[in-house]
């Protein structure tokens, strides 16, 4: 399911929202648009165990919350799992407003060089990485970098732990940090040698960053 790209992912719970006959509302309009969303699209190629789906119904048209999590997991292929769900009576920002950063969990082949090329790495004051698309144009992605440190070592794999921005007013993604963590060592980097999963959505409340379901409307 990782090589299925996000708008077929929202096709497919449109499709799900259909057979299970639950009231989705619509956009007005010329062109109405059902109002279903993810909090932040995912990667084409990366895992996840923490996406969030945002979808409004009629009045009790979706029945209980637990029901309705296996109904929609009976419908579902495998790789896809509804883990919870609940209804936000009177819903406050949504989900994709509040996301200000993403946890990742990655694997990456071992090599030798690895503590010397995360001390370089996280060490620098910048680090600069072209902008995808944008040949010969540069950022600073380091101030987009919370954190980043390793979890699990064992002779062929380092699996790292990295909490980056994710969002709309602040964005990066873990491969593009990933390219320039690898030209510290001065390896090239093996996408297809790299595995990446989100493992949390995170948002502000106060000065720390909480996990996007103590965030949204009545899950507070």
């Amino acid at each position: 399911m990782i090589y299925i790209s996000h708008l077929d992912v929202q096709r497919l719970f449109h499709r799900a929202i259909k057979m299970l006959r639950i009231d989705l509302k619509y956009s007005k309009g010329f062109n109405p648009h059902p109002k279903l969303s993810f909090a932040q699209p995912l990667s084409l190629g990366h895992a996840s165990v923490s996406e969030y789906l945002e979808f409004e119904t009629g009045e009790a048209s979706a029945g209980r919350p637990v029901a309705l999590k296996d109904r929609f997991n009976a419908l579902l292929p495998q790789g896809i799992k509804i883990l919870e769900v609940r209804s936000i009576p009177h819903p406050g920002k949504s989900a994709s407003s509040l996301v200000a950063a993403a946890k990742y969990r990655i694997d990456i082949p071992f090599f030798y060089a690895y503590r010397e090329a995360a001390m370089d790495f996280f060490g620098r004051e910048r680090i600069m990485a072209e902008r995808p698309k944008k040949q010969g144009e540069y950022i600073n992605i380091r101030p987009m970098i919370i954190a980043l440190k390793p979890l699990m070592v064992n002779e062929n794999t380092i699996t790292l732990t990295s909490t980056i921005h994710c969002g709309s007013a602040s964005n990066l993604n873990p491969e593009l940090m990933l390219q320039c963590f690898y030209a510290c060592s001065g390896r090239a980097y093996d996408r297809a040698a790299v595995k990446i999963e989100r493992v949390a959505m995170l948002g502000w409340k106060g000065d720390a960053l909480t996990p996007l379901e103590y965030l949204c409307g009545a899950l507070i």
